[in-house]
């Protein structure tokens, strides 16, 4: 009877889980079906098979939104802010694991509590603080712009990321430090030849959740970059929004050019991310 009950739990958990993946696929698939379409036929046909493949509408759109250059604007961005994240993080994650220091535990509650202050909280100020600084406005330079843009954000991603490695360094064991230590490696030498090089699967998972927001982030870059040439892709898409009548198989073709990176980069390092946030928070 207990061997029925758990089949039947088991057959039960499996649809439930199945309905709720195809429900969570569904809208990816309407956007890669959409844009391959006409756009009267999104309009009138709801099935995800398209009856004519319109790739001309990718390559348009494509050429419309000027990708390469957008494209390289966001992967500028995008990956000097994830290694800064990187950097600075893993060395804070090694110093609050491997080092002992009066209100360690204390100073890392407090760097807890920022993950509960809502960023829009902080925005004025932080505008006016860069904007004092000429790091952003109508006289900044594309590089001074960026490195507004980009420092916010790595700000931003202090806790979490701080709590992910020192969870994953607190796993790796002792001896290695102490090991170390004995032979008179320093404290930057342990980080950098041992934790850091054992660190691959938080660094992606750190990488992949920091890539993921850095990638997509509207509302931020939109207040910093006042240079259309400066634009990232996500902002670049919303000249997609301008035209008098909506072409959606256009929008849904932006978009998926616009994630295609993501897809790439999660896939690509999937096997990494999970082992991350297995050792980084569920151990930790």
């Amino acid at each position: 009877m207990d061997k029925v009950r758990g089949y039947v739990s088991t057959v039960i958990s499996y649809i439930v889980l199945t309905a709720y993946a195809l429900l969570s696929l569904y809208p990816f698939l309407w956007m890669v079906s959409s844009a391959l379409k006409s756009n009267r036929e999104v309009l009138s046909s709801q099935s995800l098979i398209p009856q004519e493949l319109h790739f001309d509408v990718i390559v348009n759109t494509w050429n419309q939104l000027n990708f390469f250059k957008y494209f390289t604007n966001s992967v500028i961005i995008s990956v000097l802010a994830v290694g800064g994240i990187v950097l600075v993080y893993s060395m804070a994650g090694f110093g609050f694991a491997k080092t002992r220091f009066v209100g360690r535990n204390l100073l890392f509650i407090a760097f807890l509590g920022v993950m509960f202050v809502p960023g829009v909280t902080v925005l004025v100020p932080l505008v006016q603080l860069l904007r004092a600084l000429g790091m952003i406005g109508r006289d900044a330079t594309q590089v001074a712009t960026y490195t507004g843009l980009i420092m916010p954000i790595i700000n931003g991603a202090g806790p979490l990321s701080i709590f992910l490695f020192r969870n994953y360094f607190s796993t790796l064991p002792g001896e290695l430090h102490d090991a170390a230590r004995v032979d008179g490696s320093s404290n930057w030498g342990i980080y950098f030849r041992i934790f850091l090089p054992l660190a691959t699967p938080v660094i992606a998972t750190v990488g992949i959740l920091n890539f993921i927001g850095t990638w997509n982030a509207y509302i931020w870059p939109s207040i910093v970059l006042n240079n259309p040439d400066w634009f990232t892709l996500p902002l670049k898409l919303k000249d997609l929004d301008l035209q008098i009548v909506v072409q959606w198989n256009v929008r849904m073709a932006g978009s998926l050019i616009t994630v295609i990176p993501v897809i790439l980069v999660f896939l690509f390092l999937q096997r990494y991310y999970i082992r991350g946030l297995t050792a980084g928070a569920i151990r930790g």
